[in-house]
């Protein structure tokens, strides 16, 4: 493996690619894979995903904009020898029917420039590490989805590619099927010789949060956001939230917990009596004063956990047409106010005034926010599942099937 990495495996810079009458497509997107690891590319359907990847394999020729591979310039209508370091598998692979699983392997092969030497010696080893030893001799159109996925995964590995490109491989499978599909992934990057990089779309948000340290999220086909999960995660979280479930919880306790440093407020949780939510700052663990700040007031802190925030909300905060911020890298929209919390507590450093706790005892559940109002006739609601824009008035997701919720 060669040539100028700096640290990403693949860059676009502007691309764009519209389709006339449509509003569809790519529309001066910005992205950015890391070199090494599994990158996920999300959005919901007709976001510009598969536009996108058909652009970076030169199958769709672009309006505008630039690429780099392995940080080498990229034309992916020209640079035929560059393009090679890429694999790709569509999504859905429509392999011809009447070909075996050996056949297939065997013809993706030869249109790769193999030898029959390397041919024969890469059909071994993907054979083996795909365990596809059962079915190589079984026609596609008799193999099941998981193991079709794999034979997908099988062709974009030919040749030995520093970046395999995978439209939605997850599509379709069921449960154990993505399990497996998952650990060959990691496998597949965990084990390689040198960087490989995978770059995977999906809109199944629960299968990337397994899968990727790093997204791109995109809407409209522009990015929204991108970065490592961790850091889009702090983004949006405004700070770190742990939950702290202390025994003999009052607003004494609850006031001295918002004096320690890098605390910035403290709240009830929502319908948990005795349970306070700690934000803090930067990499503060508030959990040894925590510890100390109960038993010094005659109680216990029983457990203390930082709360996670999932890809879903990541993606749910970033494409429900929030204004672009100027001052994020990448024009990364801001992120939406966190939502409100009953009877705040600020920190006294905060700079807020008063200060006071909530008449209401803080072993007393607060009570909860008003009801949302119903949609307006018309509007949108998006899918808890995948994300994506449903209809009101529909039942189930028309994206990935799931019920929506009433």
């Amino acid at each position: 493996m060669t040539g100028k990495s700096q640290g990403f495996a693949l860059t676009l810079d502007g691309v764009t690619k519209v389709y006339p009458g449509s509003s569809g497509g790519a529309k001066n997107l910005n992205m950015r894979v890391p070199l090494g690891g599994i990158h996920g590319f999300l959005g919901r359907n007709g976001a510009g995903k598969t536009t996108t990847m058909k652009v970076i394999m030169g199958l769709l020729k672009r309006d505008g904009g630039r690429l780099t591979l392995m940080g080498d310039p990229y034309d992916p209508d020209s640079d035929f020898a560059l393009r090679r370091r890429i694999g790709y598998s569509p999504e859905l692979p429509d392999y011809p029917e009447h070909l075996t699983a050996q056949e297939v392997l065997e013809v993706y092969g030869r249109m790769r420039g193999l030898s029959k030497a390397e041919r024969d010696r890469e059909v071994r080893f993907l054979t083996e590490r795909l365990e596809l030893s059962p079915v190589m001799g079984q026609r596609i159109k008799t193999l099941s989805k998981g193991n079709q996925a794999r034979i997908g995964v099988a062709v974009a590995m030919l040749g030995d590619p520093d970046l395999i490109v995978l439209d939605e491989p997850t599509s379709g499978l069921d449960p154990v099927a993505m399990a497996a599909l998952r650990d060959l992934f990691h496998d597949i990057v965990e084990r390689a010789e040198g960087p490989r990089t995978i770059l995977l779309s999906s809109h199944q948000l629960s299968e990337v949060q397994k899968l990727c340290t790093s997204v791109t999220i995109i809407d409209d086909g522009a990015a929204r956001a991108e970065g490592s999960v961790n850091d889009l995660v702090d983004l949006i979280s405004q700070g770190t939230v742990y939950r702290a479930e202390i025994k003999g919880l009052d607003d004494a306790l609850a006031r001295k917990v918002s004096a320690i440093p890098g605390v910035l407020s403290v709240t009830p949780a929502l319908g948990t009596a005795p349970v306070l939510r700690v934000r803090v700052s930067g990499g503060t663990d508030p959990r040894e004063d925590l510890a100390r700040l109960a038993v010094q007031q005659g109680g216990l802190l029983i457990s203390c956990e930082r709360e996670m925030v999932s890809v879903e909300d990541l993606f749910m905060a970033f494409v429900q047409g929030r204004p672009l911020d100027p001052t994020i890298a990448g024009g990364a929209p801001m992120p939406p106010p966190p939502p409100p919390e009953p009877a705040a507590i600020p920190s006294p450093d905060s700079g807020s005034s008063g200060g006071q706790p909530s008449s209401q005892g803080m072993g007393t559940s607060p009570p909860g926010s008003p009801p949302t109002p119903p949609p307006p006739p018309g509007a949108h609601r998006f899918c808890p599942q995948c994300g994506n824009r449903v209809e009101s008035g529909s039942k189930f997701c028309d994206g990935c099937g799931s019920p929506m919720p009433d």
